[in-house]
């Protein structure tokens, strides 16, 4: 590809600083809940869109066929997810790479401690989930950023993380992490069809790496 990467359309990155983070939720699968010290990174402000993506493989067909460019991208597995990525860190010469879990949830909490990351009197602005998306795909950044500046990160569609979908708590060096597994993948978040009661930023759920869907996207981190 010619020319810098600058002329193509790419995601708004949000630094992160280093910190603690409450990590886990009321699901069995999310207990133990413990605290997890995260690194500094960079993160995109919201969820990869159609038109990111169509850079990297322009015969994506979008889903709706109707879709708008900055709806997010969807229908794309794991290993479609982590193409984008290699493919943008090789493009940009920077070290691109999907979120861990607990960089996910570290971004997606704000600060915060709950099982939500704003007031619940409050998640109408915040959260497009079933309640209110009268069951469309809708465009990112729609609605207000959580306190880390981040769009879309309760609600909107899943969101593939890097991890294997295992027991907590998380280990330093459990591999859990590594490309090469096969284990199926957490996703993060809920999407547009998701109840609101079924969200929270400690919800977890897995698939296969071959799995799609219609309301499944990611976000990509950069490595300080």
């Amino acid at each position: 590809m010619d020319g810098p990467y600058t002329r193509y359309a790419r995601a708004t990155l949000w630094l992160l600083q280093e910190g603690d983070c409450r990590i886990g939720g009321e699901n069995p699968d999310a207990q133990p809940a413990f605290v997890a010290e995260v690194r500094p990174f960079y993160i995109s402000r919201s969820v990869i869109t159609n038109e990111h993506y169509e850079v990297f493989r322009p015969d994506h067909v979008r889903v709706p066929s109707d879709a708008a460019n900055d709806a997010p991208v969807v229908n794309v597995s794991w290993e479609d997810a982590a193409a984008y990525c290699a493919w943008y860190a090789q493009f940009t010469g920077k070290p691109f790479r999907l979120p861990t879990e607990i960089e996910w949830e570290y971004a997606a909490r704000g600060e915060e401690g709950g099982r939500l990351f704003c007031p619940q009197e409050a998640v109408e602005q915040y959260v497009v989930h079933a309640g209110n998306s009268e069951g469309e795909l809708p465009v990112v950044e729609t609605l207000m950023a959580n306190g880390h500046g981040l769009f879309d990160t309760l609600g909107t569609v899943w969101e593939w993380t890097s991890s294997a979908y295992r027991a907590y708590p998380v280990s330093p060096g459990d591999e859990r992490d590594a490309g090469a597994s096969a284990e199926p993948r957490v996703l993060r978040g809920g999407s547009f069809r998701t109840p609101l009661e079924e969200i929270g930023c400690g919800v977890r759920r897995h698939e296969d790496t071959s799995y799609k869907a219609d309301d499944l996207g990611f976000r990509i981190v950069r490595s300080l």
